[in-house]
């Protein structure tokens, strides 16, 4: 099967899914927001302020919606990329065995 050309996007998404070392790394931006939210949480909780759970809560959210929307930018490129990789798999199926060139 050749390999399909890809574009920059798609290549670094590809090394980034080949990395080890991006397989086994936690996001470090997620530490600071579930740091800051679990903070503001526990004065919230410690104080018995409603508002600032609900601040905690919003962070949460607001954070995670962010990452939803960074996710679905990158989500036609994966598509490319599959694709790609199908129609490359599809033509290695149509060469007859033992016939690579």
């Amino acid at each position: 099967m050749p390999l399909p050309d890809f574009t920059p996007d798609e290549q670094y998404l590809i090394n980034g899914v080949k990395s080890t070392a991006a397989s086994r790394r936690f996001d470090s931006s997620a530490w600071g927001y579930l740091a800051g939210a679990l903070i503001v949480a526990g004065f919230g909780a410690y104080h018995e302020s409603v508002s600032m759970l609900l601040c905690a809560f919003a962070v949460l959210c607001g954070f995670r919606i962010g990452e939803a929307w960074q996710q679905s930018k990158w989500t036609p490129v994966w598509l490319s990329i599959l694709q790609k990789y199908e129609a490359a798999a599809s033509a290695g199926d149509a060469v007859p065995d033992g016939d690579l060139t």
